[in-house]
């Protein structure tokens, strides 16, 4: 099986945040069978690269080539199969193999990518499995689609200094509103504060729930000296996200590179230029997390906190992608230029790509309920305009300042 070319296959590995040379302590080496962003088979490699005996893990019972591996939840080859999966979608394969490098220290490196798997039994019963699926998808009536979102956002002290969120809404994950973690040295700080509204059908109706959430969480920290900001990386070094869920639609990597071309590449245009800094360690395209409702969040948005006709333009664009994957003829802005210009914060190279997004997502029979919410935002990313992040988001929610 030939090997993606070396030079090409590590320039694109590194700009989404891969490691690929460097070498790590004790390291063990496994390769990863990957179709689709499943992993259907991982076997653990010797140092001349052989698959060891008895190391080969396999999905359960009889699910068949498609069917997920599963692991205990404190395995690291959670972590193995996240990088594999990370290096297919940057090298553009939906079927292939990856050799991911594993330190006692817990760090990882892609050590190669191949197009593909070496088993062409398995790969001919996952090829057929994925026709079936697609079909009896491609002609399912429309879905109920549920959109959630866990967007960020930071308070700021008069001296500029982040005030702990966890002081305001504890350490859990549980709850409207909560804090998250970040490890800064050997400390766990709890800097930023998250939402997590219910989810809504619509743009306007999740909106909504935001506000709602915005307004409570005010009125629980009640501190008028505070300043909460959001976007990209509204504090150097503190980067933000607004994740956003999506239920009732497949996940396919056809659905996310939609996502990246039609929501991560507008809101980059209009995003603060000093959120170039979050990529590529945040922000990575395609970046998603399977959720255990069923559905799936993407990851790689900046918060769109900072207005409320940017969290409507996210949301519609999201729902856009999510309603016409499988009914969109292709994928615009696909072009390698385009997602190099993204992770190099290249705004005049990634503008060229505007109109062909605008025009393909303007094709779609959900485009016409939509368009309020995603206009606004093209018509400010094609004047050049850009969000401000060290404005204080309430301003613009209405939110009192209390």
């Amino acid at each position: 099986m030939k090997r993606l070319d070396d030079e090409d296959r590590n320039r694109r590995l590194s700009r989404a945040g891969l490691s690929v040379a460097f070498a790590l302590p004790d390291e063990r080496i496994y390769r990863v069978e990957l179709f689709h962003l499943t992993a259907i088979g991982i076997v653990r490699l010797n140092a001349r690269g052989e698959e060891l005996a008895g190391s080969r893990l396999k999905p359960p019972g009889d699910d068949g080539p498609l069917a997920p591996l599963r692991w205990p939840t404190e395995s690291p080859l959670r972590a193995v199969v996240r990088a594999a999966t990370r290096a297919l979608y940057a090298l553009r394969l939906d079927i292939g193999e990856a050799e991911i490098a594993l330190g006692s220290n817990g760090r990882l490196a892609v050590r190669a990518v191949y197009p593909l798997l070496r088993d062409k039994r398995r790969q001919a019963e996952a090829l057929t499995r994925f026709a079936a699926w697609h079909a009896a998808n491609a002609s399912t009536p429309d879905r109920r689609i549920l959109l959630g979102a866990d967007p960020e956002y930071v308070m700021l002290m008069p001296s500029g200094k982040v005030a702990q969120a966890s002081r305001y809404f504890g350490y859990g994950v549980g709850g409207a509103a909560g804090a998250d973690a970040m490890l800064v040295g050997r400390r766990l700080l709890y800097p930023v504060a998250e939402l997590r509204p219910a989810p809504a059908e619509s743009p306007a109706a999740l909106a909504a729930n935001v506000r709602r959430l915005l307004a409570r969480a005010a009125v629980k920290v009640g501190d008028p000296g505070l300043r909460w900001v959001a976007g990209a990386m509204p504090v150097p070094g503190l980067a933000l996200g607004g994740h956003i869920h999506i239920s009732g639609a497949a996940l396919t990597s056809r659905l996310l590179r939609l996502l990246d071309s039609c929501a991560a590449y507008p809101l980059a245009l209009v995003e603060d230029p000093a959120g170039r800094g979050r990529r590529p360690r945040y922000g990575v395209l395609g970046d998603f997390r399977l959720q255990p409702h069923g559905g799936f969040e993407y990851r790689t948005l900046p918060s769109w906190l900072v207005s409320p006709a940017a969290a409507k333009a996210a949301f519609a664009l999201a729902l856009l992608c999510a309603r016409e994957a499988m009914a969109m003829p292709r994928v615009p802005a696909s072009g390698e230029r385009y997602a190099e210009a993204y992770y190099a914060g290249d705004r005049s190279e990634l503008a060229v790509c505007l109109d062909e997004v605008a025009d393909a997502i303007a094709a779609t029979e959900s485009y016409a309920g939509l368009a309020r919410f995603i206009e606004p935002l093209f018509d400010a990313a094609r004047r050049g305009r850009t969000w401000d992040e060290s404005t204080d988001i309430r301003e613009k929610w209405r939110v009192p300042l209390h």
